[in-house]
């Protein structure tokens, strides 16, 4: 039985008490699988843009118009059904070969589930009906979607990855992080990443240190086009954010007032936000040694994750379950998560170095083979794709 102290509150017992429960890992965390092999993706990924080249001569769009949904009858749900067919989603009609074909110009549940299958390859809600979305991922003829394989298969041939130990790796267009021990995919999780006009840049790097309840200092493009306007605006509200003015030579904090807030807007300080449960970064950060200022950490907004593209970050990388990656990296250094739990009670700060420190991939990949073969596709949400010319 777990010991538990008396002077936490309720917040903190709920937590202890699901943490030392028996685990029950949700999706992110449930059944491993291999990890990719960079490898075998760009053969794979070359292979199967030279079959998208071949299907290419019998590729045709769909009619121009709205969106498809079950029920619905018209010559647009026949071409549909051959363009999911031509990529392999739609398999024919449920039961034996010789049973009397359905009618094809009819949008069935056979089609629904082939549509389904098809926005799940190219990151887009499964919900079945071809909307303006889907329609638009459809309209993308076979020779760009073989174009954008070979892009691809020449960023894998560039990504050397550990075959054993432990790595994270996190893909950009996917908006996922993957933790990887010995080959095998042990925690898959969502991520929120940079807008377009404040990317997550591409890094290889290490994890070296878990903060609990972190402090977050106030990069200066943040400070300038942000936050000083909002404290100069009404700094009794920032106050209560915790919010307060650092000098940068001496260290030394103040209160928000006219006189503080010029010398930060003069390049002689900035703002820091205190640790606590309104913090920018969370009751987490994860420590990467870097020139960007960029972590990985927890996030306050935690409906963000219910989006499908979640590029909303300054250039961080916010995490769905920072909690269980923590657990995760420092359980071999003895932490459960009832610890983990404790060290995010509170407001004390708690730097706790991992060793050995793992490996950090941030990669910008917009295609894959995934370990079923079938080719993945992600939105170019920086447009690299655009500017980017095969090697060969």
């Amino acid at each position: 039985m777990v010991k538990i102290p008396r002077h936490l509150g309720l917040a903190a017992l709920l937590s202890l008490a699901i943490a030392s429960a028996t685990p029950i890992h949700i999706a992110m965390a449930t059944k491993e699988s291999v990890a990719l092999n960079p490898v075998n993706i760009s053969n794979q990924l070359r292979s199967e843009a030279n079959h998208y080249r071949e299907i290419a001569k019998r590729w045709r769009p769909i009619n121009e118009g709205g969106p498809l949904q079950a029920g619905d009858k018209d010559l647009r749900v026949l071409q549909l059904r051959k363009l999911l067919e031509l990529y392999g989603d739609y398999r024919g009609q449920p039961g034996p070969a010789s049973a009397p074909q359905k009618d094809h110009l009819r949008f069935d549940s056979a089609l629904q589930s082939a549509l389904e299958n098809f926005q799940r390859r190219h990151g887009l809600p499964a919900t079945g009906v071809a909307d303006n979305e889907t329609l638009s991922a459809l309209s993308v003829s076979p020779v760009e979607r073989a174009r954008q394989m070979t892009l691809n298969a020449d960023r894998w041939d560039q990504l050397s990855l550990p075959e054993d130990g432990r790595y994270i790796l996190v893909n950009i267009p996917s908006y996922r992080l993957q933790l990887v021990e010995n080959g095998q995919v042990k925690l898959d999780m969502k991520t929120v990443v940079g807008k377009s006009s404040t990317r997550t840049p591409n890094m290889h790097s290490r994890i070296t240190s878990v903060v609990f309840n972190p402090t977050w200092t106030v990069p200066r493009s943040i400070l300038i086009t942000e936050l000083l306007p909002k404290a100069r605006h009404n700094p009794a509200a920032m106050h209560r954010r915790g919010y307060r003015v650092v000098q940068y030579r001496s260290g030394a904090t103040s209160p928000i007032t006219d006189e503080s807030l010029a010398r930060a807007a003069g390049g002689h300080a900035t703002l820091r936000q205190v640790s606590g449960p309104d913090n920018t970064l969370g009751k987490v950060k994860f420590v990467i040694p870097n020139k960007q200022a960029i972590f990985l950490h927890d996030t306050q907004a935690q409906s963000l994750f219910s989006e499908q593209q979640r590029a909303f970050s300054h250039g961080c990388v916010r995490l769905q379950q920072p909690e269980e990656l923590a657990y995760s990296l420092l359980e071999s250094q003895g932490w459960d998560r009832t610890r983990v739990a404790q060290a995010t009670t509170g407001s004390e700060v708690l730097n706790v170095p991992i060793k050995p420190a793992p490996r950090l991939f941030i990669v910008y990949m917009t295609a894959w083979i995934d370990t079923h073969g079938r080719p993945q596709f992600r939105q170019d949400i920086y447009h690299r794709d655009k500017h980017q010319a095969p090697l060969n």
